[in-house]
């Protein structure tokens, strides 16, 4: 499982690392860079639908941290509503968000990528502290 969520998140990050070289294109006046730029914000969507997915399982089994299915997931709405400012043409939205979203992607691969050994409190294994003893009690 952890090993396709890996695979799944690499390719979605390349994906969509693509898309603003794709805009780039096309604001360079290559004219059918734009249908290849909205063809890959599906495949991006795709991807981050199964790495949401694939995170679920992974993150119960204790294999990645919560926040690599949480920021998957937030990724996920973000990217549907990028989509619908990009076909709705709301340029003001589609591009800063775009910026914030690498953000997103960006903090998202270490914890995917990374070894992860949750803490104790976190895998449900009961902890014990015991105050310290102070001089005078």
């Amino acid at each position: 499982m952890l090993p396709a969520l890996r695979v799944v998140a690499v390719l979605h990050a390349l994906s969509f690392l693509l898309q603003p070289i794709l805009a780039g294109l096309f604001l360079s006046g290559q004219d059918s860079a734009i249908d290849s730029h909205a063809t890959n914000a599906t495949i991006v969507v795709a991807l981050c639908l199964v790495m949401t997915v694939l995170a679920f399982p992974a993150w119960r089994r204790g294999l990645v941290p919560r926040a690599a299915f949480t920021t998957s997931a937030a990724l996920f709405v973000v990217e549907i509503l990028q989509m619908g400012a990009g076909y709705g043409h709301v340029m003001w939205i589609h591009i800063p968000l775009g910026v914030i979203m690498m953000g997103g992607v960006a903090q998202l691969m270490p914890l995917i990528m990374r070894p992860y050994r949750p803490a104790a409190a976190e895998s449900g294994a009961a902890v014990v502290a015991f105050p310290a003893a102070e001089a005078g009690e």
